[in-house]
């Protein structure tokens, strides 16, 4: 009678507790896979057991983990990992028989320019400027990298996927072009006074191969005073003879003759370059 009555209790017992008669079946890890932007850069892994049905073993011990390429990434007791250099490896959670292989990539990524850092978009909203963003890596070297892009402000400033700006109300916007958990701000200004003309310098400038040209831009209100700090959009209609980036600075890469232009607003103006 005791045998039975204690059988009943504990059948009672491990129907209130779930833990009651749970074996560890599997090993649940979360995030399933990482890719880590950045060396020296932590993140951390967190380890579920998990019985037959799926449900969490409640007081179950810990995993252990390992990393296949610890000069990539290490892992600590806790499953915090942190990466070393650019490569990719796996990282294993395990407890008894049973393991769980974490992918890891790490891109080496350390800064992020944008050009121009700061900008002045004068004209009717609608008006753009395209954003440069350059990222490097540790060792300097430019990398090619997708760059998310944000705006703090829809309502003074947009930016589109590959960092275009556009204009749509008066005021100051924070534009972010981020990588990973990186990310670089640019500050534009939005002004929607009407631009009666620019004014772009030099008229004909004679660049060496492997040179440059710094453009300067005027640019002039309808009331004929010039509007200080104003930004111009740039373009070459010629790219492979001489390009030319967000901050008018016009490159020599052949021998040819090609068009500046910068627009401001509705208005724009045209320079000539030649490159011998």
């Amino acid at each position: 009678m005791r045998r039975r009555l204690a059988a009943i209790a504990f059948g009672a017992l491990c129907a209130l507790v779930p833990a009651c008669g749970q074996k560890p079946s599997s090993i649940q890890v979360s995030p399933k896979k990482v890719k880590i932007y950045g060396l020296q850069r932590p993140q951390r892994l967190l380890a579920l057991v998990l019985d037959r049905k799926g449900q969490e073993v409640s007081g179950a011990r810990s995993p252990t983990w390992s990393s296949s390429r610890p000069d990539v990434v290490e892992v600590d007791a806790g499953g915090r990992i942190l990466s070393k250099k650019e490569g990719k490896a796996a990282v294993t959670a395990t407890l008894g028989g049973l393991s769980t292989q974490v992918p890891v990539e790490v891109v080496d990524v350390k800064v992020i320019e944008i050009t121009p850092v700061t900008a002045r978009l004068v004209g009717p909203p609608g008006t753009s400027l395209p954003l440069q963003a350059v990222v490097k890596n540790s060792r300097d070297e430019t990398i090619a990298v997708p760059v998310t892009w944000s705006s703090s402000e829809d309502k003074v400033a947009t930016v589109s996927p590959d960092g275009v700006v556009t204009s749509a109300g008066a005021g100051k916007a924070t534009i972010m072009a981020k990588v990973g958990d990186l990310q670089t701000a640019a500050e534009i200004a939005v002004d929607p006074r009407t631009v009666s003309r620019v004014l772009l310098l030099p008229a004909t400038a004679l660049v060496r191969v492997g040179d440059s040209q710094h453009y300067q831009v005027s640019v002039y209100g309808a009331d004929g005073k010039e509007i200080e700090g104003a930004s111009a959009r740039f373009t070459s209609s010629d790219p492979s003879i001489a390009p030319v980036d967000a901050a008018g600075v016009a490159s020599g890469r052949k021998s040819g003759v090609a068009t500046i232009r910068a627009q401001v607003g509705a208005q724009t103006a045209e320079a000539t370059v030649i490159v011998n």
